[in-house]
């Protein structure tokens, strides 16, 4: 194999991308991707907060995810999903201030710029509240 680097040079799954530099943050104990990992096993769908139907039946609108931009209370929408991110803020390897640029709007081009490669729907599987609504 002439090159076997993992991830590629410049691919955005390195640390130092020329001119797209990415900035890891030090996460508070107890919020490690493991962590994440056993807190959506043990606490499954109460992670999407107080939603009544199933996520496939809940239709949401842009306007409403817009009144969910606080750290306390943090919507995004990701490939026509709404997901309450709330809970992972402080599991975001990027930090808090990072994951907050797609709280309260669609954020599907921040993710695919910066995570093409990770699975929205495994990630925040307990934490999806709906589907977009047509407008």
């Amino acid at each position: 194999m002439p090159n076997s680097l993992f991830p590629m040079p410049g691919s955005a799954q390195r640390a130092a991308v020329p001119g797209r530099a990415r900035a890891k943050v030090a996460l508070e104990p107890g919020h490690s991707p493991l962590d994440w990992a056993n807190l959506q096993r043990e606490q499954g769908p109460r992670l999407r907060g107080d939603q009544p139907l199933p996520p496939q039946y809940t239709r949401v609108t842009k306007e409403e995810v817009k009144q969910h931009r606080t750290k306390d209370d943090a919507w995004t929408i990701i490939n026509n999903k709404v997901y309450n991110i709330t809970p992972y803020i402080n599991f975001h390897p990027g930090g808090a201030d990072e994951i907050m640029k797609g709280a309260g709007r669609d954020g599907t081009t921040l993710f695919m710029k910066y995570h093409p490669w990770v699975n929205v729907d495994t990630m925040l599987k307990n934490c999806w509240i709906g589907v977009l609504a047509p407008q």
